[in-house]
């Protein structure tokens, strides 16, 4: 079971002084502020270093590849990794706020603002991170086929790839899109219901 969140405790149990509670509370949100950003920008160097080996990866199997298709999808391949770096380089964190204002409201609202930014951009994941590479892979399958179907040793065992990288795809989706946005969503809403409350008292 998870504990209280120490934000959700400070604004209902605490029985001291507002200035104080108000004070406690914003250092408690700016510590929440900058957790979150330190996760994003490892997740996002993670990322990016994971594109890029794959993407130097399927660089050397395009080279040595004969069967133009297989190539091609290598080289799709290439490309998505090389998108998602260049994605995640322009679109992966929120642009700073130049001009915090350095209250408690100003800083519950910076933070669902990140948490909104974030929700937003792994509701499309499947558009800017998976289809890349699934299309590549996709299209190097086909070429695969085509060469056994050629030689004369094509086997239903050759489909059981397609099948299991699609698996491991839609898990990925399902980690980002619904059980990541989901935590992202409670998230947000106990720091937007703790600015809810503040106002309400002030």
């Amino acid at each position: 079971m998870n504990q209280p969140d120490e934000l959700e405790q400070l604004w209902k149990t605490q029985p001291v002084d507002p200035a104080v509670k108000g004070e406690e509370m914003r250092k408690i949100v700016l510590k929440k502020m900058e957790k979150f950003d330190r996760t994003i920008r490892r997740r996002n160097i993670r990322e990016m270093i994971a594109a890029a080996v794959v993407a130097l990866a399927f660089t050397g199997v395009a080279w040595g590849q004969h069967n133009a298709i297989e190539r091609a999808g290598s080289i799709v391949l290439v490309a998505g990794a090389l998108w998602i770096i260049y994605y995640l380089w322009q679109h992966g964190t929120e642009p700073s706020d130049p001009n915090p204002d350095q209250t408690l409201a100003g800083y519950q609202n910076a933070l669902v603002r990140k948490y909104d930014y974030q929700i937003r951009l792994l509701r499309k994941v499947k558009f800017w991170y998976l289809a890349p590479i699934y299309l590549g892979l996709l299209i190097g399958s086909v070429g695969l086929l085509k060469e056994l179907a050629d030689k004369g040793t094509l086997t239903w065992s050759v489909f059981l790839f397609p099948l299991f990288y699609t698996l491991i795809f839609a898990g990925i989706w399902w980690l980002n899109e619904v059980y990541a946005v989901g935590k992202l969503r409670r998230m947000r809403e106990q720091v937007a219901s703790g600015l809810e409350d503040g106002e309400t008292q002030c």
